[in-house]
């Protein structure tokens, strides 16, 4: 399978090396079984971050604002490769809000429940939705505690300016993607059984970057995280109409 694209910008495309060693540990060194659970305990403790998913030139084409905060996911999400071609995407209220430049300003939405929302209207096309609305930074990485077969400390690395701690994880690619929702941003590239994640992580165990390659030339992901306990205030776009028989 190649790129998908949410509306006007790659979801998944090439990645990049990190920077240089930082000199200095940025966390414990962890192993097979306290790496990923030590990760997901760090994220289970959070309910924001910033996400940032590009290519190998490092731009993110997709930047995403995200808050679970008590169970509530709420997101601003913009994509799109050119300005007056970007496209914004807001979850609030319960309902998905889609405009900005792209759209001259004009904001549709629909409920966020939605089967045309989740991808499960069939000739449909929901563009980003449900993808933005399987993001979970949480989910990925508990569900990634029981795919993992190898983790291997490959040192110290400065990403972004932050230090961390570089590992190589290998994982049951079956096995995690068959955890995650249809629509996960992971199951938007196909890999091979054993999967090889290059995961980066700073001094309190959250991830800074996470990368890995599919099975075709030019499948390749790239996530950076940033902003860890940040807030996000996602407002509902001024004059907005539902689409088709949405109710207001």
């Amino acid at each position: 399978m190649g790129h998908r694209h949410l509306d006007g910008g790659v979801v998944l495309s090439g990645c990049g090396a990190a920077g240089g060693d930082s000199g200095a540990p940025s966390s414990a060194s962890y192993g097979l079984t306290t790496l990923v659970p030590a990760v997901a305990a760090a994220v289970g403790g959070e309910d924001y971050v910033h996400l940032g998913i590009g290519d190998h030139r490092g731009r993110g084409e997709v930047q995403v604002d995200l808050s679970w905060e008590d169970g509530t996911h709420e997101f601003r999400a913009i994509t799109g490769d050119e300005p007056g071609e970007f496209l914004e995407f807001r979850r609030v209220g319960g309902r998905v809000y889609v405009g900005g430049e792209a759209t001259g300003d004009r904001w549709t939405y629909m409920r966020d429940d939605d089967p045309r929302a989740l991808g499960e209207e069939p000739g449909f096309d929901a563009g980003a939705s449900p993808v933005l609305l399987s993001l979970d930074v949480a989910g990925d990485y508990e569900v990634l505690v029981d795919a993992v077969d190898e983790v291997d400390d490959a040192g110290e690395e400065e990403v972004g300016g932050v230090a961390t701690t570089h590992y190589v994880v290998t994982v049951d690619s079956a096995a995690w993607l068959g955890a995650l929702p249809e629509h996960s941003v992971h199951r938007e590239v196909e890999v091979a059984d054993e999967l090889v994640l290059d995961l980066w992580i700073d001094e309190e165990s959250l991830p800074v970057r996470l990368e890995y390659t599919g099975t075709g030339n030019t499948d390749q992901v790239r996530i950076d995280y940033t902003n860890w306990g940040g807030s996000l205030a996602v407002v509902e776009p001024e004059g907005a109409e539902p689409v088709g028989s949405e109710a207001s």
